[in-house]
């Protein structure tokens, strides 16, 4: 199959600028006649008045500009619902993941399906496992409908204590939940390892594996746990194309799971992503010589970012996500501010360690604002 080269930022920005238009000036168009609306001067170009941003673990590269032709073409559809589509998008996932599409669970990106998981498990209380500091979007959820989570701090190398966790799994257990790579350090737990714990604690609770970031790392197709999925044990593994695919606004992610569980999860979701969101992933998906060259594109940056830690005395947690977490020497709101006077927005405090920061990775051009920007915060 034929691929498209990625684009950077400033192409990726023309690019979609271009194909709205085209679509606006369209003889039959309902956009025709509507006044042009110029590139927006984002806050993450470097230069620009406004910082940049590294707040969200958002990939400032770009999606595959297959995904920018596909929504261009849609844009005059979107009074249409997406249900013809989102069958398709389910079964092309679906055969990516060597599952049948009834272990397939759609969602506003993965940040719906943690959601759901949470609100449907919570709701007859019990306990679920995580570790700090880590996300919360799915324990959040179980918590507020009556749940309780159940904390484990992460080990010396900030990864997973998986050992301090499954001692805690007890009678009450509904799940335990591994980010992995870990939010917001970053760091990955060993396949076997994980492989090993998750089988075993599967027979007690519903394993809970987030990869949001793991098609960032250096090896995905080896630290994937989907197959413990097809091997029918009870585990969850949940994705998103707002990170390496560069979607994140137009919320698309999905979860993979046991066909029970994921018919229990859809009750709990809308059911309904949005067009432009659907037809982008499945060109996303479609353009098999994005992914590999975008995970090189991160690597490098990455790289150049803990050379530059290191090279100031900090220490940082090993990264496999598109951001690094790197100890500042002061108190996060000192960090933060000091940043953001020389124009760079870096994330919030992720307790309890106050005085780390969790930096993501950019543009060239934003990564040499960041670097310049650090250089004069740490000294």
């Amino acid at each position: 199959m034929k691929t498209t080269p990625v684009l950077n930022r400033r192409q990726w920005i023309g690019t979609m600028g271009a194909a709205l238009a085209g679509v606006a000036l369209a003889p039959g168009s309902v956009l025709r006649g509507a006044t042009a609306v110029a590139a927006p001067k984002g806050p993450e170009r470097a230069g620009a008045a406004e910082p940049v941003q590294l707040l969200y673990n958002e990939n400032t590269m770009g999606p595959s500009p297959r995904a920018l032709e596909a929504m261009s073409r849609e844009v005059a559809r979107v009074h249409r619902y997406p249900f013809d589509k989102t069958p398709e998008l389910i079964a092309q996932i679906a055969r990516k993941e060597g599952v049948s599409p009834d272990h397939i669970v759609l969602g506003a990106g993965s940040g719906e399906v943690l959601e759901a998981f949470g609100v449907c498990l919570g709701r007859s209380g019990g306990e679920v496992i995580r570790a700090v500091p880590g996300y919360t979007q799915m324990t959040g959820a179980f918590d507020r409908v009556g749940g309780r989570t159940v904390e484990v701090p992460l080990n010396d190398r900030l990864e997973h204590d998986l050992d301090a966790m499954a001692a805690k799994i007890g009678p009450e257990t509904k799940a335990i939940y591994v980010c992995n790579p870990n939010n917001p350090t970053g760091t990955i737990v060993a396949p076997a390892r994980l492989r090993a714990f998750a089988v075993e604690a599967a027979k007690h609770a519903t394993v809970f594996i987030d990869e949001a970031y793991l098609e960032c790392s250096d090896d995905f197709s080896a630290n994937t746990m989907v197959g413990l999925v097809r091997e029918g044990h009870n585990v969850v593994v949940t994705r998103t194309f707002s990170k390496i695919y560069g979607l994140a606004g137009q919320r698309i992610g999905y979860g993979i799971m046991p066909p029970e569980l994921a018919k229990s999860i859809r009750k709990f979701t809308t059911g309904s992503p949005n067009l432009l969101g659907v037809v982008a992933a499945q060109a996303s998906l479609d353009d098999t010589g994005y992914v590999e060259p975008m995970r090189r594109r991160i690597k490098a940056e990455r790289d150049a970012l803990c050379a530059l830690l290191k090279e100031h005395g900090r220490r940082y947690a090993e990264p496999q996500a598109n951001f690094v977490f790197c100890h500042t020497g002061m108190p996060i709101e000192v960090f933060q501010e000091r940043m953001l006077r020389e124009g760079v927005a870096v994330a919030r405090a992720f307790a309890p360690m106050l005085d780390w920061c969790r930096i993501n990775v950019a543009t060239p051009e934003e990564m040499a604002v960041t670097h310049a920007a650090l250089r004069k915060v740490l000294g």
